[in-house]
């Protein structure tokens, strides 16, 4: 907020100046910031996914979606955010009013944002995390999400997020997840 307001009254000076040259100087920095802050959005949009998916808050999650938003996987394709929800519930049922995570949890790194206007693309890997034998954090799954986003108005949204799973491969991980006793994705 501080550098916009900085922004701004360099603005109102050098408009009084008419320097061409000032106000070219001043519109790139302002692209400059736009550029920064529609990175660190979109960056928060990739972590918000993956804290609002660990704390099974499904209004949150599908939230940062477009109401039209694609999550896929393999052959796995949810359209809309209302797909999306089913799926969730689907995969962890109903979530109890005060639920607390002790089981799992994602890291998130790894960003890669390339932004053009109002639509942007990004890459970023991700690691499971499962509870192991005594407590121990064992990772579980890993892969790498390729988002398409756009700008809207409450924000930056997923339009398209790929999910790609590399380790284990996803048939492995299937097979992993119906020997827990777990519904899969196609379920």
């Amino acid at each position: 907020m501080k550098i916009r307001f900085a922004i701004a009254a360099a603005a109102l000076a050098l408009s009084a100046c008419n320097d061409t040259s000032a106000l070219e100087a001043l519109e790139a920095l302002e692209a400059r910031v736009q550029a920064v802050e529609d990175q660190l959005a979109i960056q928060r949009v990739i972590t918000d996914y993956s804290a609002h998916l660990d704390a099974r808050d499904y209004d949150g999650y599908v939230g940062l979606f477009t109401e039209d938003g694609v999550w896929a996987n393999g052959n796995t394709r949810r359209e809309g955010r209302e797909e999306i929800r089913a799926m969730l519930e689907g995969l962890f049922g109903e979530v109890e009013e005060d639920y607390v995570n002790l089981s799992s949890f994602h890291y998130i790194a790894n960003f890669e944002v390339d932004v053009e206007g109002d639509e942007a693309r990004s890459k970023s890997r991700f690691i499971f995390f499962m509870r192991g034998e005594g407590g121990a954090p064992m990772p579980e799954l890993s892969g790498q999400y390729h988002d398409r986003l756009v700008r809207t108005e409450e924000g930056w949204k997923i339009a398209e997020r790929v999910d790609h799973t590399v380790m284990p491969t996803p048939e492995e991980w299937v097979a992993e997840i119906e020997a827990r006793g777990l519904n899969s994705l196609e379920d």
